[in-house]
């Protein structure tokens, strides 16, 4: 059974409707929401936690209708984006506050606490208040608080996008083992696709409302089936090429760069299309064979080298393994990976194979 079902939600709003929405959530899963801002995902999370009822559509939560649970009946935590822990309360107290209410003994209440503070290493600042804590101690007790009631899901709404990028690195990590060694039910949302790409076990891309694409991480990234997800999925974003695929379907043709189709492919013989490929899949030429290109820039990132080039034209984007000096240490000539081209119809849907 799955902990969370949404089926046909659609949520009215005064400038934007939201759905409609299917999603399935398995128990024991972390599961990723992402999407550009505005795109409805946090919408989703209340829709789910019960502070918004939808318009038409049903909500089960551990596969009952929640339609008619008040909040605290679904049992589900959330750790929001601003954190919003009690200012005058201490560690300890954030994370035991809706335990208390909920009347549990002072045996029970120290178990959980005792339990929480274990797996999130936050021992030694329980009697801090959050001012006198550091951005990642903040973040590890509210997710004590949302962690202690040993609830059926946990909601995340981008709860580390206010931290520094070496922190969030650490958090995502952190996120990761605290799910897999609480075997817990995670719903995580954020606009940046690198963090929600690293730790999901499946992710569900929201655009303009709607769900765009559900999958594994691999699958999202190595078939996206829109020119939208293409783009929003991927750093730096897939380069796209609108042309026409030739009368025999076997050639995807642009300006003067003719690429083949490969074998296989359910192209559109003789119509337009477009022809997608992801900045670390295009090569130097080795035989000078290739497409002929003008290097204008490149971007030194460490491990990596960003080159921006021009293709015709295009400008393109290259990721490169290693370090280049200058432009002129990239080749004036390169080739696509064959077996990692994304082919398009003209509307921007993914093209099958026969």
């Amino acid at each position: 059974m799955n902990a969370i079902t949404i089926r046909g939600v659609v949520k009215n709003y005064p400038n934007f409707t939201l759905g409609p929405i299917d999603l399935a959530v398995q128990r024991g899963e972390l599961f990723g929401i992402l999407g550009p801002p505005s795109a409805g995902k946090t919408s989703i999370l209340k829709l789910i936690l019960g502070l918004v009822k939808p318009d038409s559509g049903q909500v089960l939560v551990g596969g009952v209708d929640a339609g008619e649970m008040e909040v605290a009946e679904r049992q589900i935590s959330m750790v929001f984006q601003n954190l919003a822990l009690f200012p005058h309360m201490s560690g300890r107290e954030n994370i035991t506050f809706a335990l208390s209410e909920r009347g549990l003994s002072k045996k029970e209440i120290g178990r959980r606490l005792d339990a929480v503070s274990d797996v999130l290493h936050v021992g030694h600042i329980l009697h801090k208040n959050p001012a006198q804590m550091s951005g990642g101690e903040r973040q590890r007790i509210a997710l004590g608080r949302a962690l202690a009631p040993d609830n059926r899901a946990i909601l995340l709404d981008e709860p580390i996008a206010a931290l520094d990028a070496r922190l969030r690195e650490e958090m995502r990590v952190e996120l990761k083992r605290l799910q897999r060694t609480k075997n817990q039910t995670f719903v995580y949302v954020s606009h940046d696709e690198e963090e929600v790409m690293a730790i999901a076990d499946r992710v569900a891309v929201i655009i303009d409302g709607r769900v765009a694409q559900v999958g594994a991480p691999d699958d999202v990234y190595n078939r996206p089936n829109t020119i939208s997800v293409a783009t929003l999925v991927g750093s730096p974003p897939m380069n796209l090429f609108h042309g026409w695929f030739s009368d025999d379907g076997r050639h995807f043709e642009c300006g003067k760069m003719v690429v083949g189709v490969p074998a296989g492919s359910d192209v559109p013989a003789g119509a337009k299309g477009i022809l997608g490929v992801r900045p670390e899949d295009i090569h130097r030429a080795t035989n000078g064979s290739g497409q002929e290109i003008g290097v204008s820039s490149i971007e030194p990132l460490g491990g990596y080298t960003i080159v921006n080039a021009l293709l015709g034209d295009q400008l393109i984007k290259i990721r490169v393994t290693g370090q280049l000096e200058s432009p002129d240490d990239y080749t004036r000539s390169v080739v696509f990976d064959a077996r990692r081209l994304h082919l398009f119809d003209s509307e921007g849907d993914r093209l099958g194979t026969k």
